[in-house]
């Protein structure tokens, strides 16, 4: 009896450790990994930073603020021929964040010429 309580303790044991690494896997995966954009969509990731992009417009970029769960903070637009729109939002479902004077967000996507660059937290390059 006493062998058959160990063997079992010893599998509870087995049991809880493939949990807790499935839990640390998931937690290491990438957070804008799963979000649904076209076909063919680049992505990059660094050690704290990820970045998504794609083809697109507006509406494109707010189904991603969707997507996330996340609200707007700011929206900025810069030119009038070639516009660049860059829209920082904050999602609860992200865990890092950045702090600016205006406000704390931890997504920004910047929308130019059929183009779209989604950062987590910050975009990382040019846009």
């Amino acid at each position: 009896m006493r062998g058959k309580r160990a063997i079992l303790g010893f599998i509870c044991l087995i049991g809880v450790m493939l949990i807790l690494i499935g839990l640390r896997i998931s937690e290491d995966s990438h957070k804008l990994g799963g979000l649904t954009v076209p076909t063919g969509a680049a992505f990059d990731a660094g050690e704290y930073w990820e970045r998504i992009d794609f083809t697109g417009n507006i509406t494109d970029a707010e189904d991603i603020l969707r997507q996330l769960g996340a609200i707007e903070v700011r929206r900025e637009l810069f030119g009038c021929e070639e516009c660049l729109i860059i829209i920082y939002a904050f999602s609860d479902r992200l865990t890092g964040r950045t702090y600016e004077r205006w406000g704390t967000f931890n997504i920004m996507i910047a929308v130019r010429n059929g183009s779209i660059a989604v950062g987590y937290p910050v975009l990382i390059g040019s846009f």
